[in-house]
């Protein structure tokens, strides 16, 4: 009789595990729905960002390819609306927030052109609006989609519970019924036949409930692999759009700028240098922005030195003192005997700056501004809880404000890149994260301590230095560029035709003599033709032929030949990428004229003395 009671428990539970899992199945299908909602905006809003970008370059400058730029995204503006409103159908708020950001957003597709280009940047102003309104109802629409995800994913994860639990309960019990019925045919042997056929009808249930589990969790898997994917590729999306949006803005005032240079030059007019400097201080931000992309992915070139923390701190709070304002009051809190630690100064420097100048704007009546510094040990339970932390000895470098506060949903997402709390153009959303990957790529750890209406501590945590006390040199000071003369000799290895251009046009400006190629093959020619080079400057990655690798085969034909290599890549990922040895010259892009003058310069070594006309 048990056996058979198990046996229908089996069944029954078999039966409650396969009503779960299409539940479960149908709950993660509604979750990639909201991300692909989600998904869907962000892009929506990135191509009105471009239709207007190019709209403003056009009235400003006239130019065609901006009127063409609102062409090439009209069409997946209108594609991406349509793909919302079938995903909306059944949300009559979404629906309606939709088509009130469309009638916005049209005007953005469509360009006058037949008033060419404005004589003022004052016309810009009125010929143009905000993207605010739009940024808005997108945000808003985002954040429904966002209370939808957080409710449908906690309705999934209880389900997925409850379906393990039952397809559990169905295996046990299954192994159940099969001990009983093992337990009933040692104690009757006349009841052989008839335990047959209830072993069999166990053995069955046993093998169909281990068949109904793992085609649930196969699809259980699936479905929250699509789940993941969708979220990996949300957060690519923020970021890529974070990145496509800051670098527009910069490239349409570059130009913006170069054209209205060339109309002023074209009319014989002279005072463009407010123009060039425009153009140069957007360049400028670019290459910034850069910079503090590759500090959150942990690929920025550093030059640690040994510092001792609480003079470090000291030596900066003048700088703070001048950069933070009167209302707010400096303290600090060195702490004795403090140990050394290696990081680079710079970049130091610009994370303590950045933490108080945010502790600054979460006080904006004023306050009191604390720097800390204390010896730490981190034990094997912290190590644990955070990731990418060994245990050991840190040295501790706290900032803390008596400001605003952080909420738990903004600490767990401050670190994000493009996350900001700020109002509209008052920050990028990428100090934070700068800061979060100075400190990983140095070996620490970077934690933050906030209530709402009490203020906030931002600990950061570097590796005790336990080496010698030789700290790296200081560069020597220079007043003047270094030049060169007709006499040195400088082969420009460089595939993209306009940085060649300039880079030979730059060096001739310094004095060099310059000879260039557009690849390994030619450089190799141009090598074997003028032995009087004294210098290969090359980029090493090139279609065909590496940079390294023709340095190699240039300095195998002539051992004498100085090499000087330049990459938009990061020194460490060239060298993890065995592109590069250690202790090679490397000229890092963006450079400028000055940059190169003096690399060059450190390369050849003393200028030679001119030759005699």
């Amino acid at each position: 009789m048990l056996p058979v009671i198990a046996g229908i428990c089996t069944t029954a539970f078999a039966a409650a595990t396969i009503g779960l899992g299409l539940q479960y199945r149908s709950q993660l299908e509604s979750v990639l729905h909201t991300e692909g909602v989600k998904g869907s905006l962000t892009q929506v809003f990135s191509l009105v960002q471009d239709a207007e970008l190019g709209r403003r370059g056009y009235l400003l400058t006239g130019d065609e390819a901006y009127a063409r730029r609102i062409d090439d995204a009209r069409i997946p503006f209108n594609l991406e609306v349509t793909s919302l409103q079938a995903l909306t159908v059944d949300n009559a708020d979404q629906q309606a927030a939709l088509v009130e950001l469309r009638d916005l957003a049209i005007p953005r597709f469509v360009t006058d052109k037949t008033g060419g280009a404005l004589s003022s940047p004052g016309e810009l102003a009125d010929s143009v609006t905000s993207l605010d309104p739009i940024r808005v109802i997108a945000e808003r629409m985002a954040q429904h989609e966002a209370g939808l995800l957080t409710q449908r994913q906690a309705e999934a994860a209880s389900t997925g519970g409850f379906l393990i639990l039952a397809a559990l309960a169905a295996v046990l019990l299954a192994g159940l019924s099969l001990s009983i019925w093992m337990r009933d045919r040692r104690k009757s042997a006349a009841n052989s036949e008839s335990s047959l056929r209830e072993s069999e009808k166990s053995a069955q249930a046993l093998q169909e409930s281990r068949r109904q589990t793992s085609t649930a969790t196969a699809g259980r898997e699936a479905l929250e692999a699509q789940v993941h994917q969708m979220q990996k590729m949300e957060a690519i999306g923020q970021l890529t759009g974070g990145i496509a949006h800051d670098f527009n803005n910069m490239n349409a005032v570059v130009m913006s700028a170069i054209s209205l240079c060339r109309r002023r030059l074209a009319r014989g007019e002279t005072d463009i240098t407010s123009l060039l400097d425009a153009a140069m201080d957007a360049a400028q931000r670019s290459a910034a922005l850069t910079t503090r992309l590759l500090a959150f992915s942990r690929q920025q070139q550093l030059l640690p030195e040994v510092l001792a923390p609480s003079q470090f701190i000291s030596s900066m709070t003048e700088l703070l003192r001048r950069t933070l304002g009167e209302n707010i009051v400096i303290e600090t809190v060195l702490g004795g005997g403090l140990w050394r630690t290696s990081a680079d100064p710079s970049q130091l420097e610009n994370v303590i700056l950045n933490l108080c100048v945010n502790a600054r704007d979460a006080m904006p009546e004023g306050g009191r501004l604390t720097l800390e510094t204390a010896n730490v040990s981190l034990d094997d339970a912290y190590a644990r809880a955070n990731v990418d932390v060994a245990p050991g000895q840190y040295v501790m470098i706290a900032v803390t404000d008596n400001g605003t506060g952080m909420s738990p949903e903004v600490i767990e997402r401050a670190f994000e890149p493009f996350y900001t709390t700020k109002p509209l153009g008052e920050g990028t959303g990428l100090g934070l994260s700068q800061v979060f990957g100075f400190v990983k790529q140095s070996g620490g750890n970077v934690r933050i301590y906030s209530e709402l209406g009490t203020g906030t501590t931002i600990k950061i945590y570097l590796p005790r230095y336990t080496g010698d006390n030789k700290a790296a040199p200081a560069a020597e000071p220079h007043t003047l560029v270094p030049r060169g003369n007709v006499g040195e000799i400088v082969l420009v290895v460089e595939d993209e035709r306009r940085l060649r251009d300039v880079t030979v046009a730059g060096l001739r400006e310094l004095g060099y003599t310059i000879i260039y190629a557009h690849d390994g093959a030619s450089a190799l020619l141009k090598i074997d033709q003028h032995p009087e080079i004294d210098c290969l400057f090359t980029d090493i990655v090139m279609p065909g032929m590496s940079g390294r690798e023709l340095a190699d085969e240039a300095t195998r034909r002539r051992p004498d030949l100085k090499v000087l290599y330049t990459t938009g890549y990061t020194r460490e990922s060239v060298i993890h990428n065995a592109l590069l040895a250690r202790g090679v010259n490397l000229l890092p892009k963006p450079y400028t004229l000055d940059d190169l003058a003096l690399k060059m310069r450190a390369v050849l070594g003393p200028p030679l003395s001119a030759p005699a006309e």
